[in-house]
């Protein structure tokens, strides 16, 4: 293993942690808390609006650090090539996933890094929901060859 390799196997290790934890603090591994948030004609709770504004406050300016470093023929950190999207259409398919996606979040109050920090702390119903997930991402795979 390289040393660029190490690098970023500890950085994303380390970025991941930082996540959870902010996860965790934020509440956002609690389905009440999130269910309590979309539910906007029934005692809404706003404080995750601020988990999202403080997200997208991180986000953006790193986005566009990297699209401008890419139009300078700029390097990632350890001297790889940037992957962003490419897509700009919307699909019959990215429609109908964020629909589902969608339609799960408001159901069980999970998504799926939630899930994964909650499940990795012993929580029954996320390890469910984990396994679940798992099997479509699986059943997705078989159905839909790109």
């Amino acid at each position: 293993m390289t040393t660029n390799n190490r690098l970023t196997l500890i950085f994303s290790f380390l970025s991941g942690i930082i996540f959870a934890i902010g996860l965790i603090v934020s509440q956002m591994v609690n389905p009440e808390k999130v269910l309590g948030f979309l539910r906007l004609f029934h005692g809404w709770d706003p404080s995750l609006g601020l988990v999202m504004g403080g997200g997208i406050a991180v986000a953006m300016p790193t986005f566009f650090y990297v699209k401008s470093r890419m139009s300078k023929g700029g390097k990632a950190l350890d001297n790889g090539n940037f992957e962003l999207p490419t897509a700009t259409k919307i699909t019959p398919q990215l429609a109908i996933g964020s629909l589902i996606f969608g339609i799960g979040w408001g159901m069980l109050g999970f998504c799926p890094a939630p899930a994964l920090v909650t499940a990795l702390a012993g929580y029954t119903e996320s390890m469910l929901f984990v396994v679940a997930m798992l099997a479509g991402f699986w059943l997705h795979a078989k159905l839909i060859k790109n």
